[in-house]
């Protein structure tokens, strides 16, 4: 099934109309031309229009099956065809591939960023990427590393490859055009794109400076989480993902460079032609985007507060079942209405790792401070949860909390099993939060001996006193 979005702006590249097929993990098929695609088998003796059959392979020919990822593309020249991969020069500095001592440290304090400046400089997608954080190998094929990106002009002449992983892209300010190998994507803040291992990319930016967030997985993929006892439906659904069809150009390109990204070093070579020259193609290894927006939420309807997992849109598994190498998961706007509940997020420590970022609005459990483009980190075990203004705001709503929508807002958060390490121009950062912890430093302690009901009465007129009008705290009732 295929499914049309328009593009606002027309450029010299994406036409006003871009056609997408819909489906995740499907067996897909694409021809630019008509009759490009060869039937019947894979690789014949003469492929249509004289075109070249290459295969791409995300998981080993031996795959069971249902787990098997591989796509034929068919082109006017084999990807083959460059010169011998080199150095990049000058080499990229912010980019982690092995997290190890001699790469990055561990911290268990809580950790926020303010969002980052657009640079003055000329940058692109691929040089505005750094690494904030991660765990594991590119080398092993496990592991993951959560990377940011600032960028204020396309990639000129120049296509980007990940040997090293998959792409999971969070744009938080500006469109990205996307070219790949199987045809073009258009990606807005409040969509995600997903660019598996060894794809060929380039990346435009029609509305001018980007900013967003990168997940990475080592040796594994993204896939939709089993929904257990919801059911059959709910969370994203498999038919709003949307993956390119055919696109291809055939002109002249000398001195058009291949950026590989291979154990997080950069390399280039050098190739007279497009990579974009895929006539044709079919498989289910293919780039993706998703509008959050579609995200069906489910939440409580009685009392306590849902685990954050029910918000998973996408899940790359480690070999340990139910535990995620990384999940990606959501906090869209939806209805609160738990009754007697604190109902933002509770005080926790957690096995899992996360890492936050905000596209646009406010997060719930902070009042102040965490910011579009901005980021958290909170560790393996180490505490975190509401700010103290958040806390006392909801206490002090008392037991007769209304239901209530939660609006313009879209948070998300990368959660992974493995404990992450952490750069040291992400500690050095200028952006870094220093005063962070003192979100949580107003928050005192109200025991009481007395009956439930009256303590809890009688914490919220404390908290009520706190409170002026205007929201803003005022001296303490004791």
């Amino acid at each position: 099934m295929e499914k049309k979005q328009v593009s606002k702006i027309d450029g010299p590249d994406f036409s006003a109309e871009m056609k997408y097929q819909s489906g995740f993990g499907n067996d897909f098929s694409s021809e630019a031309k008509p009759g490009a695609l060869p039937q019947g088998q894979n690789s014949p003796l003469v492929c249509p229009y004289g075109l070249y059959a290459e295969q791409i392979s995300g998981t080993a020919f031996t795959a069971p099956r249902k787990l098997n990822q591989r796509s034929w593309l068919y082109r006017i020249k084999p990807s083959v065809t460059h010169e011998p991969f080199k150095p990049r020069v000058p080499s990229h500095k912010y980019l982690v591939s092995e997290f190890n001592q001699s790469t990055s440290s561990v911290n268990p304090t809580q950790l926020r960023w303010k969002p980052a400046d657009i640079p003055d400089s000329p940058t692109d997608f691929i040089d505005g990427l750094y690494t904030i954080c991660g765990a594991g190998s590119s080398y092993l094929r496990y592991g993951y590393a959560i990377h940011m990106y600032i960028a204020n002009k396309s990639m000129d002449n120049c296509a980007f490859c990940n040997a090293d992983g998959d792409f999971l892209i969070v744009p938080q300010k500006g469109r990205l055009w996307i070219t790949t190998e199987c045809g073009k994507l258009e990606v807005s803040p409040g969509e995600i794109v997903v660019l598996p291992q060894g794809f060929r990319f380039c990346v435009d930016l029609p509305d001018g400076p980007s900013r967003g967030y990168v997940a990475e997985v080592f040796g594994s993929h993204y896939q939709l989480p089993d929904l257990g006892p919801i059911g059959a439906n709910g969370l994203a659904a498999s038919r709003d993902f949307l993956v390119p069809t055919a696109w291809f150009e055939q002109k002249f390109h000398p001195g058009y460079t291949i950026v590989q990204k291979f154990g997080g070093e950069l390399f280039t070579a050098n190739q007279d032609f497009s990579p974009f020259n895929v006539v044709a193609w079919h498989g289910n290894y293919v780039p993706y985007k998703y509008d959050l927006s579609k995200f069906c939420p489910f939440n409580t309807v009685l009392i306590d507060h849902g685990d954050p997992s029910i918000n998973t849109v996408l899940t790359a598994p480690s070999e340990k079942p139910g535990v995620a190498l990384l999940d990606f998961v959501i906090f869209p706007p939806r209805w609160l209405v738990a009754e007697n509940t604190f109902r933002p997020p509770y005080y926790h420590r957690n096995c899992m790792s996360e890492f936050m970022g905000l596209i646009y609005g406010g997060y719930e459990a902070k009042a102040d401070g965490f910011l579009p483009g901005g980021a958290s980190l909170h560790s393996c075990m180490t505490p975190h949860g509401p700010d103290t203004k958040t806390f006392e705001a909801t206490v002090t709503l008392g037991k007769d909390m209304k239901p209530h929508r939660i609006t313009d807002t879209m948070a998300f958060m990368f959660e992974s099993c493995l404990i992450p390490r952490i750069c040291p121009w992400a500690l050095d950062s200028p952006y870094l939060d220093h005063d962070y912890y003192q979100c949580w430093i107003g928050l005192r302690s109200h025991f009481s001996c007395e009956d439930t009901d009256i303590a809890v009465n009688g914490l919220s007129e404390v908290f009520a006193a706190k409170i002026d009008q205007n929201g803003k705290q005022v001296q303490h009732k004791e």
